[in-house]
This record gives structure tokens, C-alpha cells and sequence, in this order.
């Protein structure tokens, strides 16, 4: 730390890198806010096309948007279970078949 205070040329190109690194964080933040502001637009849009309620405060929207996760979270349990049940019944069949072949049943 003595050597980079003590010396103009390395306090500069400290100062540099950290204006770089304050820029970078500071693009990403935007980058963020931006994704997010479009994620909400494309929610609302969404709401306004299936005919949902379109939430008028912070709080309505956390409900919409919890209950749009869980049903997902649904769905997808769901799908899970029957590619689960049908990868389990294929796994059966080519067993008995592969059984039946070497014990020439």
C-alpha cells in the first residue's frame, strides 16, 4: 500500500482500475434493472392477454408472481412423475425382453 501511495505513476493506474471496476458494477446493476424492467413488462403483458387480474401494488405482484411459481412448480413435479412412471415401464419391458432372450423363454 506505501509503495502504490508512495509513487504517482502506480497511484494513477490504481485509480484507473478502480474507475473500471465502479464502471463494471455499475453496468451490471443497469443490465439487471433493465432485465428485470422487461421480465415485468412481459409479466404484465402476459396477464393482460390470459385475462388474469394485472396487480396495482408491490404486493399484489409477489402473490401473482408466487402463485405463477407454484403452479409451475406443479406442472413440472407432475411431468417429472410421469417420464419417472413411463422411463420405469420401458426399463421393465427391455429387462423381461433381454430375460426372455437369454433364458430362451
Amino acid at each position: 500500500m506505501d509503495t502504490i501511495f508512495s509513487n504517482p505513476v502506480y497511484l494513477a493506474i490504481a485509480g484507473v482500475l478502480a474507475i473500471i471496476l465502479v464502471y463494471a458494477i455499475i453496468k451490471k446493476i443497469i443490465k439487471l434493472v433493465f432485465t428485470i424492467g422487461v421480465l415485468l413488462v412481459l409479466y404484465v403483458v402476459y396477464l393482460n392477454y390470459t385475462g388474469q387480474e394485472v396487480p396495482q401494488n408491490l404486493d399484489e405482484l409477489k402473490k401473482s408472481v408466487s402463485n405463477s411459481v407454484n403452479k409451475v412448480k406443479d406442472v413440472a413435479a407432475e411431468s417429472m412423475e410421469e417420464a419417472k412412471e413411463s422411463t420405469k415401464k420401458i426399463v421393465e419391458k427391455k429387462v423381461t425382453e433381454k430375460v426372455n432372450e437369454v433364458f430362451g423363454d
